[in-house]
């Protein structure tokens, strides 16, 4: 799967070309709530049913409401960008939307075309390449860096290590995986020369497995043998890859950062 597909490229640089546009020199200038109404769609926060956030549009305007029992600040960002996306990207095509969690966190190459679009719009706004890549490059692939670097940015893990994965020099895949099969991954640029197996069931070595079958939230390896994973190596080898998964509370949503950080 290649992200970096020219289709979701004009959203990238559309982000982009906002963060110039509002002249923006720091991170914490990022205020979705003021950039949204700036661009003709106001917030507005409201108890909703079957949806997280949502965006009506008529003529030349646009409302983005945000559910309002809604409570980390990153999800809450991360929404309002998404609608905004959908407002700048798609005025002809996406006249109402409705988003929720589980699709904020969808970078699936297979979904509709529009939501993934949004997504990536969302986290280049909020976490632009030129202030975030320099900070990525200075941290290893873990879940804790990606604490450390969605609290700065006020953003979603998920969307975090998306951004991250794109930004660093670490040969790193990101891979998502619900109910122990692989669903959709990213790769960093020096990756490229590795494959994942054809088998979308994850292995039982993996951390991933671990998780499901032990029913925890977060597990990390440096032992998890090659071939796990990838293809051209064997699963019972002495080459080793990191793990770092994590498991969405309450669900079997889980997202793995493999890192091949040895010469194997």
């Amino acid at each position: 799967m290649n992200t970096t597909a020219p289709r979701y490229a004009s959203a990238v640089c559309r982000a982009r070309d906002l963060i110039t546009e509002l002249q923006i020199q720091d991170p914490s200038e990022i205020v979705i709530e003021k950039i949204a109404p700036f661009k003709g769609a106001p917030i507005r926060y409201a108890e909703l049913v079957g949806c997280d956030g949502r965006m009506v549009r008529t003529d030349s305007a646009a409302l983005i409401t945000v559910r309002q029992s809604v409570a980390r600040i990153g999800q809450r960002r991360f929404i309002i960008a998404h609608e905004l996306g959908h407002v700048l990207l798609h005025p002809s095509i996406c006249q109402m939307d409705k988003v929720d969690l589980a699709q904020i966190r969808n970078f699936n190459h297979r979904q509709n075309p529009q939501e993934l679009e949004a997504n990536y719009f969302a986290a280049e706004l909020l976490m632009p390449k030129r202030f975030f890549e320099p900070d990525a490059r200075k941290l290893e692939p873990s879940w804790g860096s990606m604490r450390e670097l969605a609290e700065r940015y006020q953003t979603t893990l998920s969307s975090t290590a998306i951004q991250y994965v794109h930004s660093t020099r670490e040969p790193v895949f990101l891979v998502a995986s619900e109910a122990g099969e692989r669903k959709w991954f990213v790769i960093s640029e020096s990756a490229k020369d590795f494959y994942l197996t054809d088998v979308l069931r994850v292995h039982s070595y993996t951390c991933v497995h671990e998780l499901l079958a032990e029913n925890k939230n977060w597990s990390r390896a440096s032992d998890v043998p090659a071939g796990a994973w990838f293809s051209g190596f064997d699963a019972d080898s002495k080459e080793f890859i990191t793990e770092d998964a994590m498991r969405a509370t309450g669900s079997e949503f889980v997202l793995s950062l493999l890192w091949i950080h040895e010469a194997i």
